[in-house]
């Protein structure tokens, strides 16, 4: 009768393994958080007006929940800026609200949203009496009020953001504009970037092809490039970015830069732009601060008390496993002796 006290325990070990792997499993059952925008009567996927000063208009949106479970989004306006290399970017919910998204009347909104339900909202744009000609850009926002959890092993709160373009022009003379500032330069996974600031002072979009060519202290070329610019949104600043496949060496360099927007007749030129590579600080073997490790250890701790545990589970099955066995084996006891 020894052997059948010894199953549960193993049979024990075995339901807290389905246990720990259970809530994997339900969360990726759960579908992902799926958010859209969709201007109304629009030719494309933003708005695109034309307003003369003190003109308004009211227009419409689509905001929908293409997943397939409730979710309370939040709507908003936000300011659009030019994210690296050009391209389309608005800023996040807490963020200050400044130009073109001020001419919104668009109210910040809590909705629930039942999987597969689109609601429409009405906003309006007016333009203020005393705008310059040119062209702006604000946005409208919408995303998760609540952080989602991802699936696997490292779960990530996680918010869906969907955003719509909306551009003015207001009719008036066209003043293209660009301008070059300094050069940083930084590491990332062992290799060198060099960022160059560039700013587009006009009142127009802008899609410039940038040229690059870095010098050391001696004038030598040591690399040379190009890439084409995404928009680069009126009355914005961003950098351009150049990547190496290696680690510049410490020292001083120099950095020639052109900017040119063919179409818009609008070009810049910066020639001997100072760059300082710094070198890099060591890195060390004790913990950054008292009390807190250092990256090798962040990593190597949860590694092990990881390894641990599921050794010591399998240790525990076949210990029960060996107790089962030598139980089989020991010959039984008359009770009449």
């Amino acid at each position: 009768m020894t052997h059948s006290r010894r199953w549960p325990i193993a049979a024990g070990l075995i339901v807290s393994l389905a246990i720990i792997v259970q809530p994997a499993a339900a969360q990726a059952a759960s579908g992902e958080t799926r958010l859209a925008l969709r201007p109304v009567d629009q030719s494309g996927d933003y708005f695109d007006l034309t307003l003369r000063p003190a003109e308004a208009r009211t227009l419409e949106v689509d905001v929908a929940n293409l997943g397939r479970t409730q979710l309370q989004v939040r709507t908003y306006t936000s300011d659009v800026y030019t994210i690296i290399d050009g391209g389309f970017g608005a800023r996040l919910r807490d963020e200050p609200q400044t130009g073109a998204t001020m001419w919104v009347d668009y109210a910040t909104v809590v909705t629930e949203l039942a999987a597969g339900e689109t609601v429409r909202r009405a906003f309006s744009v007016r333009v203020p009496g005393d705008a310059a000609p040119g062209q702006y850009a604000t946005s409208l926002i919408v995303e998760n009020e609540v952080p989602t959890t991802g699936n696997g092993a490292i779960r990530v709160d996680q918010i869906n953001r969907q955003a719509v373009a909306v551009l003015v022009t207001v009719p008036g003379p066209r003043m293209p504009g660009l301008a070059i500032g300094a050069a940083t330069h930084k590491v990332f996974d062992g290799r060198s970037i060099v960022s160059i600031a560039v700013r587009n002072t006009g009142n127009v979009r802008l899609k410039p092809v940038v040229g690059f060519t870095l010098f050391d202290s001696t004038g030598h070329e040591i690399r040379r490039g190009d890439l084409a610019m995404d928009t680069f949104y009126a009355r914005t600043d961003t950098l351009v970015e150049f990547p190496f496949d290696f680690t510049l060496p410490p020292g001083v360099y120099t950095v020639d830069l052109t900017l040119d927007d063919a179409a818009q007749h609008a070009s810049a030129t910066m020639r001997g732009i100072p760059l300082t590579v710094a070198a890099e600080a060591r890195p060390t073997s004790v913990g950054t601060a008292a009390g807190q490790g250092g990256p090798s250890q962040q990593g190597v701790i949860p590694f092990v008390i990881g390894l641990a545990l599921l050794v010591g589970v399998v240790l525990g099955i076949i210990a029960c496993l060996l107790v089962l066995a030598i139980a089989r084996r020991r010959p039984r006891k008359d009770p009449d002796r």
